[in-house]
Formats: structure tokens, sequence, C-alpha cells
């Protein structure tokens, strides 16, 4: 009789240590970013999300510690260390629920870093890859005004 509650405790012990695994299907690996990329290792933080209907995109806003204290404080005021990615998706319909709209195909991934400089303002590194497999974009046509879009974004602020 006492072998029943003791091997059920020890039944239950068990199978609450087991790892939770995402069902089959409820993954969204369109949106997911290549692993080889590696973006868990700069250990950044949302900070704001965008929807553009128009261009059917949506776009979420990363950053470390000093983009976010920057951010907060005046324009302008960017300093060495910071680090800025703004991944942006296709939207698509949410197969679970009527009418919503999900991340879809990865459509791109800026990264913006900024390091020390000679002169009173730091160095900006702007780096933009496209696709599914992050290629990076050679072409620099635009890079000045995606760079001060960048810095010009505020961090969404919770109460």
């Amino acid at each position: 009789m006492k072998a029943t509650p003791i091997a059920l405790g020890a039944l239950l012990a068990l199978s609450a240590c087991s790892q939770h695994k995402v069902p089959t299907g409820q993954r969204n690996a369109d949106a997911s970013l290549p692993a080889a990329f590696n973006f868990n290792k700069l250990g950044l933080r949302v900070l704001s999300t965008f929807v553009n209907r128009r261009q059917a995109t949506t776009a979420t806003l990363y950053g470390n510690d000093l983009a976010r204290q920057a951010a907060l404080g005046a324009p302008g005021a960017t300093q060495p260390g910071e680090v800025l990615a703004l991944i942006t998706w296709r939207q698509q319909p949410d197969p679970n629920w009527f009418g919503a709209r999900i991340p879809g195909a990865l459509q791109s991934l800026e990264l913006l870093r900024t390091g020390p400089a000679s002169a009173a303002r730091p160095a900006v590194r702007y780096q933009c890859f496209v696709g599914k497999d992050l290629v990076l974009k050679a072409d620099t046509l635009h890079q000045q005004a995606r760079i001060a879009y960048l810095l010009a974004q505020k961090p969404a602020v919770l109460p």
C-alpha cells in the first residue's frame, strides 16, 4: 500500500524534469534566424516593434543596455559600445487566428555598432544582411539614412 504513493511520487518527479519541446508545426520556421548567425550571442533585448501595413512587414528593434540608455536620452547622444539590430519580416496570415498576421519570411537584419573614434563622435559601423540566409548586402547607397533612422528610434517604455 505504501509502495503505490512512493512509486507515483517518483514517477511524477521524473516526468516533471522532462524538457519542454515545441510541438511539431507550431514553430514559425520561416521567421527563424539561421542558427549559423548566432544572434543570441549579442545579448540584445527588444526595444520596440514596428508594423508597416503598406509593405506588409513586421520589424523588431533590438539593442543592448547602452543603446537603450542612449535612445532614452537626448537625440544624437551616441556613445561607443552601442549595438542595435533591426530585424524585418514579411507578414503572413496566422493559421491559428482568423485575420491575424504573424512574421513570415525573413527579409533583412540591419546591424549597427558604435565604437571609439578620434573625434567627439563615435565611429558607426552599419551592416545589412538580406534574405533567409542573411547574406551581407554590399550596396551602401542609403546607408547614412538607415543609420540616422536606427539611431532616431525611441524604445517602448512600459509603465
